[in-house]
């Protein structure tokens, strides 16, 4: 556990709400079009006794469910013209993400378990600082929950994890190493699946 009291929230931004929320994940939709953080990020739901997901999967589809959305570009020289000559696709269009919860805030505290009950609707949804990061890149406990979810991309997510903790905390030099020890007493009896995760993150 970290204490929460001493935490800088200098890198913490609003990203979106809770449009959706069960026991195991929550989806957000984003205030900016395209605005989901990417693939293995940490997030956070909830201003007060946080809950926490690492970013599993994202879409951009129309507002209207009954109104697909059809090409526009036919002619434009760019991709970027298409938005310039409709702006009024990002009122049209919307992106949402969800996140698999992996802890949650209780007592200044985080705790790398299931929370008691998911966030709340409307909850804010933020990016989460070097700090929080460093909590569950240290604990990884989250990893089994994720390898054992039924998600497609399971593997793919640990692996994003890992590099975007990497990423964020560079002077944690040793955490490349730890991670694979633990998905390997994890995995030890699929080394196919171990080797794929792991062909996934980077030395560097």
């Amino acid at each position: 556990m970290v204490d929460m009291n001493t935490q800088s929230n200098e890198h913490t931004t609003r990203i979106g709400e809770v449009i959706e929320s069960d026991t195991n994940e929550f989806t957000t939709q984003c205030y900016e079009l395209y605005g989901a953080p990417a693939l293995g990020s940490l997030v956070k739901a909830g201003e007060l006794d946080s809950v926490y997901g690492v970013v599993s999967y994202s879409h951009t589809s129309g507002l209207d469910p009954t109104r697909r959305p059809v090409a526009r570009g036919e002619g434009l020289a760019s991709e970027e013209l298409v938005y310039d000559q409709n702006p009024q696709l990002n009122r049209l269009l919307t992106t949402n993400f969800k996140s698999t919860i992996v802890g949650y805030e209780v007592a200044t505290q985080i705790t790398a378990y299931l929370p008691p009950r998911p966030p709340r609707i409307h909850s804010f949804v933020m990016r989460c600082d070097k700090s929080e990061i460093l909590t569950f890149a240290k604990s990884l406990d989250f990893m089994s929950s994720i390898l054992a979810a039924n998600l497609p991309q399971s593997d793919d997510v640990v692996a994003a994890f890992v590099r975007h903790a990497c990423q964020a905390l560079p002077e944690e030099t040793g955490l490349r190493a730890e991670s694979a020890r633990r998905l390997a007493l994890l995995l030890g009896n699929d080394t196919r699946r171990l080797e794929g995760i792991l062909r996934r993150i980077p030395n560097d």
